[in-house]
């Protein structure tokens, strides 16, 4: 038994049979791991494979992901791995797929570390065999680190990886790989949004809406609706608020198209941002009985994700909490969010800032009425 096997799990998995991609796999970890050190570089691939598949699914585990990947590195780690040719391929590999993952669950400081290990293996790899790289090899690396530093708050040290990241896409693979140029685009837009640099940050995202428009798979859809998003929020931190309506809105509509109306607990996280948008909007306009309905619509899906990966819908949450105290005048609602967002911006200093402000400006306002 050699690759043949694995090849056609990784055949199933393009074709998006994920769950036939794993069974494959499973059994060849099984047998892999029975050969021992024999077997130990090809079940560190094997993992690898599935971890991958595991977190890109469409229903996504991405807890199960990173167990499979603790795994995959208890072994990679092993003296038989360690003194194979291929330890610092899969080394960096492995901790590229970690950082995704880690950043996924809200680890950011966790794959912020992941990252810089991929990397240096990155580096070694360019001076020792650089024949095993591709030419966009270290575009994930970047985005990952990009993306992992602003959720830490580190928004300024987050634009040079994710425009370096663009730069090597663009120059070395023109209009191959548009949706991680899309989600380069939409990164880079968020974190001008952060710094108040409203004009490159609507540039960013405008761009990133007219790429996505031209795509038509499920996961550049996906990513259409959360560049209108946020762009909605870019538009109403400049107050050009039917604007920003008018893209939410749209950023819904593109939902309800690719997926139909939510039924999966995936399905329904994906509405989570574009339904707290939409009321922040209707709230900026004076709507504020609609902009509480829209933000209460918001509030079961963000508690229910936020049971699955805490830190990631932490600040979510506590925006959505904010909504409600501010358009219902509910001081419970807006204790819950100045609780929060107060830990958050101790902890990630500048990510939370703005919100941190507008809940301790409701709490003094509903304490003084």
């Amino acid at each position: 038994m050699q690759q043949d096997p694995l090849t056609s799990a990784q055949r199933l998995a393009n074709l998006g049979d994920h769950a036939g991609a794993l069974r494959f796999a499973r059994e060849l970890e099984t047998l892999y791991a029975l050969d021992g050190d024999d077997g130990a570089t090809m079940l560190v691939w094997v993992r690898l494979c599935m971890a991958r598949w595991q977190a890109v699914q469409d229903e996504p585990d991405r807890p199960a992901a990173l167990r499979t990947l603790d795994a995959a590195e208890q072994t990679w780690r092993s003296p038989a791995v360690q003194d194979s040719e291929l330890v610092h391929v899969l080394g960096a590999e492995l901790m590229s797929l970690r950082s995704f993952v880690l950043r996924q669950l809200g680890h950011a400081a966790e794959s912020l570390a992941a990252g810089e290990r991929a990397l240096d293996l990155f580096a070694e790899l360019e001076q020792t065999a650089p024949e095993v790289l591709s030419a966009v090899g270290r575009v994930p690396l970047l985005l990952n680190r990009g993306a992992a530093l602003a959720d830490l708050g580190r928004t300024a040290a987050s634009l040079a990886p994710l425009e370096q990241a663009l730069d090597v896409l663009r120059t070395t693979a023109p209009g191959s790989h548009r949706e991680i140029e899309i989600e380069l685009l939409v990164l880079r837009g968020t974190s001008l949004t952060l710094l108040a640099r409203f004009a490159d940050a609507a540039a960013a995202e405008t761009e990133a809406i007219t790429l996505a428009r031209t795509q038509t798979g499920r996961a550049a859809r996906h990513l259409l609706a959360t560049a209108l998003t946020n762009h909605a929020t870019t538009l109403t931190r400049t107050r050009h608020l039917d604007e920003a309506l008018a893209m939410v809105e749209e950023a819904g509509d593109v939902l309800r198209e690719t997926d139909g109306e939510p039924v999966t607990a995936v399905q329904r996280r994906r509405w989570a941002m574009p339904l707290s948008t939409e009321a922040e909007v209707l709230l900026a306009l004076g709507r504020r009985a609609e902009a509480a309905r829209t933000a209460r619509r918001a509030e079961p899906i963000l508690r229910e994700y936020a049971e699955h990966a805490p830190l990631l819908v932490e600040g979510s949450l506590a925006n959505v909490c904010l909504l409600i105290g501010d358009a219902e005048d509910d001081p419970a609602y807006a204790a819950e969010a100045f609780e929060r967002l107060d830990r958050l911006n101790e902890q990630f200093p500048g990510r939370y800032e703005y919100w941190w402000r507008r809940a301790a400006e409701l709490v003094a306002r509903l304490r003084g009425a």
